[in-house]
């Protein structure tokens, strides 16, 4: 076990200053069952890749701390990785850098599986590779308007479909949709998130939320 995947599994449960921790959260969601909240349900109706990290409470209380830290820097991605992250985090749910769904996700992918870690780099580096393509500049550096052209082409793309037994190479709707799905997961489990659509500490969501701008919010 690396030094990564034993914080992330040893973590305290520190309640950070703004209020409730996203441990709190998850424990009273996981309470819920009368309410007909299922992890295993979810995963397996809309696909989050985070909510089986969200059953992990040290692990969510491990990534959640480091989250908040000053001095906290990556340790899966990259600084450029992380920083196209949070933009593209921003262009699907804005204000998704206050609940620091970047820094959650890194810490969640540093102990994640090869698989899923491929995965979502392949995701990260074809929307970098489209700017690139279409702009001549990375993703975070070209203007919103830009960044959400890419977006909307992606998010309205055909995925890949199934032949022969064989899965097709994933097309930019597959790399979008795999990218939603953990910024939605990271942010609707935060604080923010869960407030933002009236939490209280007393009502409980039978499931995870989804967004319907079609533009801003594309989950």
């Amino acid at each position: 076990m690396n030094e990564n995947q034993h914080s992330a599994t040893n973590g305290g449960s520190s309640t950070p200053q703004n209020g409730i921790s996203r441990r709190e959260l998850v424990r009273r969601l996981m309470m819920a069952g009368g309410a007909g909240f299922s992890f295993a349900g979810l995963a397996e109706a809309q696909g989050h890749p985070v909510v089986k990290h969200l059953a992990n409470h040290h692990a969510v209380a491990a990534a959640t701390a480091k989250a908040a830290k000053p001095d906290w820097a990556p340790a899966f991605l990259d600084r450029h990785q992380s920083e196209t992250l949070e933009v593209l985090g921003e262009r699907i749910i804005p204000g998704s850098s206050k609940a620091q769904v970047n820094r959650f996700i890194d810490l969640l992918l540093s102990v994640d599986t090869q698989e899923a870690q491929t995965k979502f780099l392949a995701s990260l580096s074809a929307f970098e590779a489209e700017s690139l393509k279409r702009f001549s500049h990375p993703y975070k550096e070209v203007p919103e308007n830009q960044q959400n052209e890419i977006l909307e082409s992606a998010s309205t793309m055909k995925p890949a479909d199934a032949a022969e037994g064989q899965l097709q190479r994933a097309t930019m709707r597959d790399h979008f949709e795999n990218i939603k799905n953990w910024i939605v997961g990271a942010y609707y489990s935060s604080e923010i998130g869960m407030k933002e659509l009236g939490w209280t500490g007393q009502v409980i969501f039978p499931g995870f939320p989804g967004c319907k701008d079609s533009v801003e919010h594309r989950a």
